[in-house]
């Protein structure tokens, strides 16, 4: 059998399986890529608000997120609009805007909200990670050793109190639904990376990106896989189940578990023990979001959205940047936990749209339509001493022949980093 003639799997259709099955659809390789939800994106939470698609998990791409831009571009010409991140947040009750504050703006800003000891080791791991470019991602040897040495306690514990609470949980929560004593230095760098870029979101979402690539590759919807087949150390197939049906093998060459950690514990538990164990310890935390259209702008020029230091709702800003009427709230955090039935969900939109109207001013406005998503499981919040993690995932994934992993705990939770993780999984693969 030569190399082009392979057959490979990809089990998990987000955005580390896509990177990883358009990686091997592109160097010639036969590959499947199967998911049991009946639509792709995995959290990128696809939806409709009235008659407008929108997406409730992750949409907005960072101007340094260069491979997955270059997968957008292959798609064809795809129309972008600028977004930033939560350009004001809430400190001690007051509104504070940090939308392009300058180097010593943001000085003044660690400083007030902390020790010069904080404002330093701040700026200095920033400065790691500005000046290198592998530092944005889990597994660079410079925080690869920095959690080696000092994840034995949480990121918190390296900073001060309040400065944990102002600076520090606006990025633990954003991107990881994790407190300050939740997270690990180790993995800093991830958090850091995500404020130093620029982002954009897709006009017309990523839904027209991903039926395209529908028609690239062979998607399996609605499949169900029950069991890794190994024989002699080395993967055979696949156990599947297709919409509901009956169970029957499918012979591969490989396959890419590019599944969030728990979900490939699961499948790899009678394979690679050792491996399952090593993923079932990844943390994971809920996050709820709501998407409410408003009869007229809810927000203005000046602020366009607000990330908050206490209380279920995370964030709350604009869904794009002209539209000023449609907002997203974020419940992430301790105090979203655990996820919120239907009743308590429309309480906390209420407190939290009060409190945004209480910063900003002005009357109350009618809403026109909802839109909500809960994920038990929305966001990664590694393991301490990932470099450490990474090792044993490795050994153990090399002890099977045909087996490769990608996901939101390889490389970090953003975006790009999944779409990475995939393509180096495929990569490896076919090595």
């Amino acid at each position: 059998m030569t190399t082009a003639s392979k057959r490979y799997a990809v089990i998990g259709g987000g955005l580390s399986g896509i990177g990883a099955a358009f990686a091997l659809h592109r160097a010639g390789h036969t590959v499947e890529l199967l998911e049991q939800d009946s639509v792709l994106g995995g959290r990128c939470g696809f939806d409709r608000l009235g008659g407008r698609p929108i997406m409730l998990g992750g949409k907005n791409i960072g101007r340094r997120y260069h491979e997955l831009r270059g997968f957008i571009a292959a798609s064809g010409e795809r129309v972008y609009e600028p977004f930033g991140i939560n350009s004001s947040q809430i400190v001690n009750g007051e509104l504070v805007t940090l939308d392009n504050p300058g180097i010593a703006g943001f000085l003044r800003h660690l400083l007030r909200t902390g020790s010069p000891i904080d404002a330093a080791r701040m700026l200095y791991y920033g400065a790691r990670v500005r000046f290198d470019e592998r530092n944005r991602y889990l597994g660079s040897d410079y925080f690869g050793k920095a959690g080696a040495d000092g994840d034995s306690v949480a990121l918190g514990a390296h900073f001060g109190a309040e400065f944990g609470r102002t600076v520090l949980r606006p990025l633990t929560v954003r991107l990881n639904a994790a407190e300050p004593d939740e997270v690990y230095l180790g993995a800093f760098g991830v958090s850091l990376g995500m404020v130093q870029d620029r982002y954009d979101q897709l006009v017309d979402g990523m839904q027209p990106v991903l039926d395209w690539f529908a028609g690239q590759v062979p998607v399996r919807l609605g499949t169900r896989v029950d069991r890794i087949v190994a024989r002699d150390g080395r993967v055979v197939g696949l156990d599947l189940a297709e919409n509901g049906g009956a169970t029957s093998f499918s012979a591969y060459d490989g396959i890419v578990v590019a599944t969030p950690a728990h979900a490939a514990a699961g499948l790899l538990e009678p394979v690679v023990p050792a491996l399952s164990k090593a993923l079932s310890e990844v943390a994971y935390y809920p996050s709820t979001v709501a998407v409410v259209q408003y009869e007229q702008p809810f927000f203005g020029s000046a602020v366009r959205s607000i990330a908050f230091d206490s209380g279920p709702c995370s964030a709350a800003g604009v869904y794009g940047v002209n539209d000023l009427d449609i907002v997203r709230y974020t419940f992430s955090g301790r105090g979203a936990r655990p996820s919120p039935d239907a009743r308590l969900l429309a309480r906390w939109i209420d407190d939290a749209e009060a409190k945004v109207r209480g910063h900003l001013g002005g009357p109350a406005i009618e809403r026109v339509r909802t839109e909500t998503r809960s994920w038990a499981a929305a966001h990664c919040a590694y393991v301490p001493d990932h470099a450490g993690f990474r090792t044993v995932v490795r050994e153990q994934t090399e002890s099977v022949a045909g087996l490769q992993l990608a996901g939101d705990y390889v490389l970090g939770a953003q975006l790009e980093a999944c779409y990475r993780s995939g393509v180096a999984a495929a990569r490896a693969l076919v090595a």
